[in-house]
């Protein structure tokens, strides 16, 4: 089967750069929300009941906001991605929640799945991608 889009040499490794950046980004700020607002525990690693909102309040506001906001994550506006529904328009707020709900199982192992359905399937989806039905183009493209 042709794939609708040929890929370029180095779409993969942009794209998984863009993540790599992305949840480094994500566990600084949740590592500097232990120091600031854990409890230090006495055999190292901190505590708190509120560490689980900082968990999920800081990957919803790096994944699901920005992308809301500018079609991109902080990782795809550096190397010059954009998120858009399949149609070529621009997503529905919903759509990047799904899709990134979806990352671990993308990650998993080392990037091995999302790395081969984007390889192999004709958009050049990822799992997520798949499942919330977008596409990440390059930003100079409509």
């Amino acid at each position: 089967m042709e794939r609708q889009n040929k890929l370029p040499s180095y779409y993969i490794l942009k794209r998984a750069l863009a993540g790599l950046i992305d949840y480094i980004i994500y566990f600084l700020l949740f590592y500097i929300s232990c120091l600031l607002f854990g409890e230090k525990l006495p055999e190292g690693g901190y505590t708190g009941n509120h560490l689980l909102f900082f968990f999920f309040g800081i990957w919803i506001l790096t994944m699901v906001v920005t992308e809301i906001l500018f079609q991109s994550t902080i990782g795809n506006l550096i190397f010059g991605l954009k998120v858009v529904h399949k149609n070529g328009e621009k997503m529905d707020f919903w759509q990047p929640l799904l899709r990134h709900c979806f990352d671990l199982i993308d990650m998993w192992p080392f990037g091995l799945v999302g790395i081969l359905t984007i390889k192999f399937t004709k958009e050049n989806q990822r799992l997520g991608d798949i499942i919330a039905e977008t596409i990440v183009i390059e930003r100079s493209k409509t």
